[in-house]
């Protein structure tokens, strides 16, 4: 069988991957085209509506292609890994299946990561939310700000004049996780528990958003994929 009859992978599949992620983790600011989104009461969509299965059903693909882009990056990424970037790799990854976990249970949060709002149902007594979604989300969050925060490590030990950008995403990433979590802590335990408002929503538009950034930077750093050991790229390409 000829080469060009193989199914052909390589680090650029990866980028691809981590691109499209941060894309799809943006799909809710397709809410203005759409009357069922949740802006008034600052939701991102009203469960159940139309806008709300299209956005938990495109972060379910987010979730998954993070994964793809972990594994291609882990086989076909750098031959020479340092320690930071692993756990940034390591901590993607988690970030993937966690959030790939949440967006299969139950519940009518449409943000599988959103903590906050799995926290809120479960104070609500709301149908089908269960603790393990409000678990699985706060994996999620956290390992995502460790992937970012290694990230940006390696990134500056490697001389990347890239670095002090990645180190800006993962700070902003580290605030509005923080944000996400606090508010959780609030809903679950606060005085003014279950008390939806604009807050929560602009809480989840600033994370997704940093969660954006840190996929898209990661997606577009060449150094960060491309091989730099041409021998051993030579030795695999036998």
């Amino acid at each position: 069988m000829s080469d060009s009859e193989h199914m052909h992978w390589d680090h650029r599949d990866g980028q691809v991957a981590a691109i499209a992620a941060a894309v799809v983790y943006c799909a809710w600011a397709l809410e203005i085209l759409f009357p069922e989104g949740g802006t008034a009461s600052g939701a991102l969509a009203r469960p159940g509506s139309d806008f709300g299965h299209f956005l938990a059903s495109a972060h379910r693909m987010a979730s998954i292609l993070v994964l793809v882009a972990v594994v291609l990056g882990f086989a076909m990424g750098r031959s020479r890994q340092s320690r930071r970037l692993v756990v940034s790799w390591c901590s993607a990854a988690v970030f993937g299946a966690a959030s790939l976990v949440a967006s299969l249970l139950p519940g009518r949060c449409v943000v599988a990561i959103d903590a906050a709002c799995a926290a809120e149902t479960l104070v609500e007594g709301v149908e089908g939310a269960t603790a393990a979604q409000a678990v699985t989300a706060v994996v999620a969050i956290l390992a995502g700000v460790v992937a970012a925060v290694f990230l940006a490590g390696d990134r500056r030990r490697a001389g990347d004049r890239a670095w002090p950008l990645v180190a800006a995403v993962a700070a902003f990433q580290a605030v509005t996780a923080a944000a996400v979590l606090a508010l959780a802590a609030w809903n679950l335990w606060g005085p003014g528990a279950a008390e939806p408002g604009v807050a929560l929503g602009l809480l989840e538009r600033a994370h997704l958003v940093a969660v954006s950034l840190w996929l898209l930077i990661a997606g577009l750093l060449p150094r960060l994929w491309r091989r730099t050991d041409t021998g051993r790229r030579a030795e695999l390409s036998r």
